[in-house]
């Protein structure tokens, strides 16, 4: 429900109520004049029953917000991190999250692109353009949106062809990043029937990250291996500005050859590459003295900041040569191809309507890189990363005009995922008969599918009380299989008979799960102004398994598996229009539980990830937002969300520390938050109960202000400013205390001399402008544990700075 920091615009124009009061339905009235797809139809986002955000075109354009992670920023409690590696990303709504550093997790907040789900993290390495809007529904949305989404759901709505012909270029330039973008499309009618319009984008960034690595000898190199003496010393990084390109195009095609039918494709592809999933984080942390370490030596390059320097280093080419899934001869690389489509068809029967939505989407990440944050680069891994999604559903809707309507639908997806892996552990572990520096090359493979039956059942008890009432059937199996093509020491498992697997080597496993996810909402809407709405929501996301974990001969099903998580609870929510149309509030209160959430933690000691579910997390909190328009030419907004999470019967893994040598049990005194698992063993434990998640901070909130000054008749200046708080996180799953970011606040601003009528814009934008570098992810570093009677070094992905921007735009 939060509009806080988003400006309301007419995204759409929605059918005004018979009773509605005139200055209700004027422009920049706020949530009167929005239409919301929540409920998979255009309603108004003032009779909607569910709480969401609602961002415009105008919104996300006006801060230049051109990837998911820029979108999430303008919303209090979303929080967006793009890992590059492994999972892709990770996605936060109040606090409720899926790691990152982990393939086959699907994240529990999902993004639906013109309405086709996916839960894959990779979709934060998107860049996204020409948007009509973005809906951020938060808490449990098991009955719309394709597999449930227990945390909520990023819905974005792409631009589609008008009714008239019409056209546009938008070019920015961000100082900072050297960072050129350039946007343009073409849109109208073909025929009387049928409307096109195409999209493109080219942006090129020189980078607003510097790698310090430098040239220096290689501690590790061993001779008596028969290693190349060439390998004996490292080059430092080639490139110092680690950047990206892309270029990205959407074709939209809608058609409407009779009445009563329509249908819309779209299909969207990109292409990016960028600088290797290394440099996208870096070493935050804590170090003993200046620099970082690779089992306990230290790199002279290297520090222990959080801000706008990462250190990785260049392989030696005769190095990287070797390594099987790349071309690369030593610099870093990664490369970005995807594939988005949706077709939607709907066929209008007077009192029953039909609708399909069939998707295809597919995403492929190349990447070589250092992935221990050092100049060392000891950790080196070439990875590809392929997964395909294919989904259809059918919904099946009633328009009567007595006081019951329904829902009904199916839905089923098919998924493909494959991870393939060369990785190098230590240069130190070169096998002179292979020619070979990597410890194992690694494929794993998951299949899906998901077949679901949803239905709502919607009573009009009175004309201003509605009760709805429905469930979503989901139904899925997943088959897992995962085999070393070469490995050394305990990766040579080529003879290992795995238990539960009919193949030697090949670990296997398969995975099923139902669930039922009811849902039961009571609205009230006494007037056109006001509606109060109390639900009771549940969610659910499908458990599987882990292809990043190593796979050794110790290695079995049960380290890799995990189960299936559940989310039930209670919201109540309210939403008014009042002072002639010129104010807008909204409120809700909620309270969740979220059972056997999925965890996953990373252990640099063995190389490997924990899998596990924690027992719970028991949410509850409040948001409350308004926007208030004080003048024609001033409107504020403001913003508060307070979300509690904590912990509720959870004991996992202790972040990463190392003991002094000699140290016993009888001596021993764990880190902070830790613990000894038995009276015998050194090995760590914590008590996560009574704490909150990673990525999940109480407060979160923002203020801010638009003022438009008319110069002319035609011309006018357009002045923003928006001011945005979080409360302190953990960044690490781990809890780990170096990855304890601090509250903080960003600011941004905005001036812009333009047409009235937006003909044409000239504007500076700033984000960030107070230079604050804050952390979205963090995990503990490979390597970074070899200093006894320390808390392990942590990487982390960290939040860009300062950007200023100078746009201009020309729409014909």
């Amino acid at each position: 429900m939060a509009l806080g920091a988003i400006q309301p615009a007419l995204a759409q124009e929605a059918a005004p109520a018979p009773d509605a009061p005139a200055a209700a339905e004027t422009e920049d009235s706020g949530s009167g004049d929005i239409v919301v797809t929540a409920r998979r139809k255009d309603e108004r986002l003032m009779d909607v029953p569910v709480v969401v955000s609602a961002l415009s075109a105008e919104t996300i354009s006006q801060y230049n917000s051109n990837s998911l992670t820029a979108i999430g920023e303008l919303t209090p409690t979303v929080i967006v991190g793009a890992y590059r590696a492994n999972g892709g990303g990770t996605i936060a709504i109040r606090g409720i999250s899926s790691p990152a550093n982990q393939t086959g997790f699907e994240q529990a907040v999902s993004v639906a692109i013109d309405g086709v789900q996916t839960s894959n993290g990779r979709i934060a390495q998107l860049g996204f353009f020409d948007i009509e809007q973005v809906e951020v529904l938060k808490g449990p949305q098991a009955l719309f949106f394709g597999k449930n989404s227990p945390a909520g759901v990023i819905s974005i709505r792409t631009a589609g062809p008008g009714n008239d012909f019409e056209a546009g270029v938008r070019g920015s330039y961000e100082f900072v990043a050297d960072e050129a973008t350039i946007d343009a499309f073409i849109s109208g009618p073909l025929t009387d029937r049928i409307g096109a319009r195409l999209a493109i984008r080219y942006r090129n960034q020189d980078g607003f990250l510097r790698n310090t690595a430098g040239p220096l000898t290689n501690p590790f190199y061993n001779p008596a291996t028969g290693a190349p003496a060439a390998a004996a010393a490292f080059p430092g990084a080639s490139d110092r500005r680690p950047g990206e390109e892309e270029i990205i195009g959407r074709v939209t095609l809608a058609f409407e050859p009779t009445d009563n039918f329509k249908g819309t494709l779209r299909v969207f592809g990109a292409h990016s590459t960028d600088s290797g999933a290394g440099v996208a984080t870096q070493n935050i942390g804590p170090c003993t003295g200046p620099n970082p370490r690779v089992s306990g030596i230290a790199d002279p390059y290297g520090e222990c900041v959080i801000d706008n320097r990462t250190t990785v280093g260049d392989l030696p080419s005769v190095v990287a040569e070797t390594f099987r899934g790349t071309d690369s001869n030593g610099p870093q690389k990664g490369e970005l191809n995807a594939i988005v489509s949706s077709l939607s068809l709907e066929w209008d029967f007077g009192s029953i309507s039909v609708a399909s939505l069939t998707g295809y989407n597919k995403m492929g990440y190349d990447t070589f890189s250092g992935l221990d944050q050092t100049t060392y680069s000891q950790l080196a891994q070439a990875e590809n990363l392929d997964a395909k999604e294919f989904s259809q559903e059918l919904r099946l809707s009633s328009q009567f005009d007595g006081p019951l309507n329904f829902v009904v639908g199916a839905y089923y997806q098919n998924t493909s995922l494959s991870s393939y892996s060369d990785t190098m552990l230590s240069l130190g572990n070169y096998n002179a008969a292979a020619g070979r520096y990597t410890s194992f090359e690694t494929l794993a493979k998951q299949k899906g599918n998901t077949y679901s039956a949803f239905g709502q059942l919607l009573w009009d008890i009175t004309p201003e009380l509605e009760l709805a009432g429905g469930a979503r059937w989901t139904r899925e199996t997943k088959k897992f299989d995962k085999f070393n093509l070469y490995g050394i020491g305990a990766f040579n498992n080529a003879a290992t008979v795995y238990p539960g697997s009919d193949t030697p080597g090949h670990l296997k496993g398969d995975f099923e799960d139902e669930n039922v996810s009811p849902e039961v909402t009571l609205n009230w809407r006494p007037d056109s102004n006001h509606t109060i709405f109390a639900a009771y929501r549940t969610g659910f996301k499908s458990g599987g398994f882990g292809l990043t974990n190593p796979l050794s001969t110790a290695t079995r099903i049960g380290d890799v598996d995990f189960g299936s998580e559940k989310a039930r609870g209670f919201e109540l929510g309210a939403r008014l229009i009042g002072l002639d149309g010129r104010l807008n509030m909204s409120a809700a209160l909620f309270n969740y539980k979220f059972s056997d959430l999925q965890v996953n933690t990373y252990d640099p000691a063995r190389i490997s990830y924990t899998i596990n579910n924690a027992g719970a997390v028991k949410q509850r909190g409040f948001e409350l937002d308004a926007n208030f328009r004080v003048t024609p030419e001033l409107t504020i907004h403001g913003a508060v969300a307070y979300v509690r999470n904590r912990f509720n019967d959870f004991t996992g893994q202790c972040y990463s520390y190392t003991f002094p040598t000699g140290t016993t049990r009888a001596t021993a005194v764990p880190p902070p938050n830790c613990s000894f698992v038995n009276t015998t063993a050194l090995t760590l434990q914590q008590v996560y109960d009574g704490r909150a998640p990673a990525r999940s901070p109480d407060w979160a909130g923002n203020a801010g202000a638009k003022l438009a000054l008319p110069v002319s008749n035609d011309h006018e200046i357009r002045i923003t400013g928006d001011a945005y708080y979080s409360g302190s996180y953990f960044a690490a799953d781990t809890l780990a205390p170096p990855t304890e970011q601090k509250s903080f606040w960003r600011l941004n601003a905005s001036i812009t001399f333009a047409e009235v009528d937006d003909r044409w814009t000239v504007g500076l934008i700033g984000r960030n402008l107070t230079n604050k570098y804050y952390l979205l992810y963090a995990a503990d570093r490979t390597g970074g544990a070899g200093v006894p009677g320390m808390i392990g070094e942590q990487r982390g992905v960290v939040s860009r700075g300062r950007e200023v921007s100078l746009q201009a735009s020309f729409h014909f």
